[in-house]
């Protein structure tokens, strides 16, 4: 049995995952240090959080390891730089806290004479309408060192940021043109300066060309790729090849998701591979049937290739671990969960998100054509090769199909923790303090809920679609930390945990409770998530929370919470934690 690494070891996996913009690896890698006693796994994990969005946890995190105490730019910088992102967490940014974040990294300048918080501050000034700090400040940065010598991503980016607070965007396009020469200018770099510069630009408009400089930085695109099964000779792919090969480079696609059947999906990977793309294998149900449906008809070749990417690809998800039931409503979720997983990919890098796709011209027709018309229709851009005639493989007869009535849908699990010990003499309080507030609750969901029971203190539900049943988890989880915990008998803050998931269910005839009821191996998985769940909190699957990223202008944020093992031997899944922004 191996060692676990040294804690420099997984700092350094850590900021290797950060690097390559792979935010969900490096917060995987650092949990896995079992404990807190070393600062710099601590910094590292709140810097993660930050760069994933979730600044309520980091902020909670950073005070409770007393990360204040290591010293150090870094470390002293990153509670300003959480409040500095708590001030942009709505519509419009909070002054007051832009102002506070301000004052914070002027103070750890003066402290530090380090560049990087008297940037910051710079450029929070500039967003608060505090321009002659701003223009102080960013002068002190542009004059502390000559740009002649000055070498490195995060110096030149800084000079950069500097000139642009300043009115120079000549100045900062020539800086970053250089910061982009440097070795160090990784993608998580990027991520973060293109950020900044977002900000600035959308506080004072974009008057002086500043959108410009977005152009020179911006974060490798994101891709969904699809297409058209077809068998065909090497004359056919070469053309398809040279033609998307071009695509790849133009739009400098660095991420890409999707499933790997014959034809499109496995040149287009191919392809992506070449270049030396991350590639996320996603399928939509197990990967045997996934095999005999989509890929082995095309013949034995196309079944070696498929092996070959997935030996390169650097994740493989399902969208559903079921079996292939004979519906091509599977196909069409599989995609969907595959499009909302690019998105959140993209939104995390502060990238754009794009759909590479090779179709016929009748394409739109097909289930690959309704993947593109889905990705335009909210709000995603297409970069579609268009193929001459194809040749299809016969394609083996699918399962007989049941005749049970099935659908794909938001499923909730509730469980209030403490209620198996709670004296007897409480229970009627917490039916009606709990169940009751429960029940007015889902009531104003009503018009989108298939389906509602309880057992003891559980709440199953099933609802319409992801957004609603987002919707009803977190009123839900608000009303019922209105309870009285005191009275009940439970440790103060007790709440309801909630799991959500979204997949494809059964549904029919109940012959015990007389109504319809919805079964099947997704709804087993959502079940299996409750227990994991923090009191008070509403947890996610991954395919949630991709569904959720496909809904137009949400007002939710999934958070990443880490790979947890599921009770009962169940396996280890991705998490999120479903929250609304304070504003929304």
């Amino acid at each position: 049995m191996s060692l676990p690494p040294t804690p420099e070891k997984r700092a350094a996996s850590v900021r290797a995952a950060l690097a390559r913009g792979d935010l969900l690896g490096a917060y995987d890698e650092v949990v896995r240090r079992g404990d807190t006693a070393d600062p710099d796994l601590n910094y590292l994990e709140v810097l993660t959080l930050a760069r994933l969005g979730d600044t309520e946890r980091g902020l909670k995190l950073y005070d409770n390891y007393r990360l204040g105490e290591m010293g150090g730019v870094d470390p002293l910088s990153l509670k300003a730089r959480l409040l500095k992102d708590q001030a942009f967490d709505g519509p419009t940014p909070n002054r007051e806290r832009l102002l506070e974040a301000c004052v914070l990294y002027a103070r750890i300048h003066r402290t530090t004479k380090s560049s990087y918080p008297a940037i910051n501050a710079a450029t929070l000034a500039k967003i608060a309408g505090r321009p002659r700090l701003a223009n102080f400040l960013a002068r002190h940065v542009v004059d502390e060192t000559a740009p002649e010598r000055r070498s490195g991503y995060f110096s030149l980016a800084t000079l950069a940021e500097a000139l642009a607070v300043l009115g120079d965007v000549d100045g900062a396009r020539d800086a970053l043109v250089r910061a982009m020469q440097a070795p160090d200018a990784d993608v998580g770099a990027r991520s973060t300066t293109v950020l900044q510069l977002q900000r600035l630009i959308a506080a004072q408009g974009d008057d002086h060309g500043m959108e410009s400089l977005l152009e020179l930085i911006e974060p490798p695109k994101v891709a969904m790729f699809c297409g058209n099964i077809f068998i065909g000779g090497e004359e056919l792919e070469a053309g398809l090849a040279d033609k998307m090969r071009k695509v790849i480079a133009d739009e400098d696609v660095g991420f890409a998701y999707g499933a790997l059947a014959s034809g499109s999906d496995i040149l287009i990977a191919e392809l992506l591979l070449e270049r030396g793309a991350e590639v996320h294998v996603v399928l939509p149900f197990a990967e045997a049937d996934f095999l005999e449906q989509s890929v082995a008809p095309a013949g034995e070749s196309w079944v070696a290739r498929y092996h070959a990417i997935a030996a390169r690809a650097s994740s493989m998800t399902f969208a559903s671990n079921m079996s292939y039931v004979g519906e091509m409503a599977q196909f069409a979720y599989g995609s969907k969960v595959t499009m909302g997983m690019a998105r959140l990919r993209a939104r995390q890098l502060h990238a754009e998100a794009i759909q590479l796709v090779i179709v016929e011209e009748r394409g739109d027709r097909t289930l690959s054509g309704s993947d593109v018309s889905a990705w335009r229709e909210t709000g995603g851009r297409s970069e579609v090769v268009i193929a001459p005639a194809l040749t299809r493989p016969v394609m083996p007869p699918p399962p007989p199909k049941s005749e049970v009535e099935r659908g794909v849908y938001g499923l909730m699990f509730t469980d209030y923790p403490g209620f198996s010990k709670l004296d007897e003499r409480a229970l009627p309080l917490f039916w009606e303090d709990v169940m009751v507030r429960a029940a007015r609750t889902l009531e104003g969901h009503g018009d989108v809920i298939r389906q509602g029971n309880t057992w003891g203190d559980a709440i199953f539900a099933v609802f319409q679609d992801a957004p609603a049943a987002a919707a009803a988890a977190l009123d839900l989880c608000e009303e019922l930390k209105k309870v009285d915990c005191k009275a009940l008998g439970v440790r103060e803050g007790t709440a309801m945990r909630i799991a959500l998931h979204y997949g494809p269910t059964y549904s029919g005839y109940d012959p015990v409770t007389k109504r319809t009821t919805y079964y099947g191996s997704e709804v087993s998985r959502a079940a299996r998530i409750e227990p994991v769940t923090p009191s008070g909190a509403v947890y996610v699957t991954e395919p949630f929370a991709a569904v959720l990223e496909m809904a137009k202008n949400h007002p939710f944020d999934c958070n990443y919470v880490g790979k947890i093992a599921l009770p009962k031997g169940y396996g280890i899944y991705p998490l999120y934690r479903l929250t609304r922004p304070a504003t929304a």
